[in-house]
């Protein structure tokens, strides 16, 4: 063992950590943005699979390149939730 001590932290010069923080938003900001789209798109891919009997969910999948029983589960859940919105509205 050594008693040599670890070394701290630097300080960052000021354009450093603009950059920094510049990137980290821009990180958040692009990351809330692809959630949004990816939910988009599994609304999209169960709202158009739900509306073939058969067949649907794979020719999806195949397009957006998830598995089959993904794209039917979500298919399933658009399925119950129209459903539901029509008995709300009765």
């Amino acid at each position: 063992m050594t008693d040599t001590p670890r070394a701290t932290r630097v300080a960052l010069d000021a354009d450093e950590a603009l950059e920094l923080d510049r990137l980290a938003r821009t990180v958040d900001e692009r990351g809330r943005a692809l959630d949004e789209a990816r939910a988009a798109l599994a609304e999209a891919a169960g709202r158009i699979a739900a509306r073939y009997d058969r067949g649907g969910p794979a020719a999806v999948a195949a397009r957006v390149g998830w598995s089959r029983q993904h794209v039917s589960t979500l298919a399933a859940a658009h399925r119950r939730a129209a459903t539901t919105d029509d008995v709300a509205a009765a």
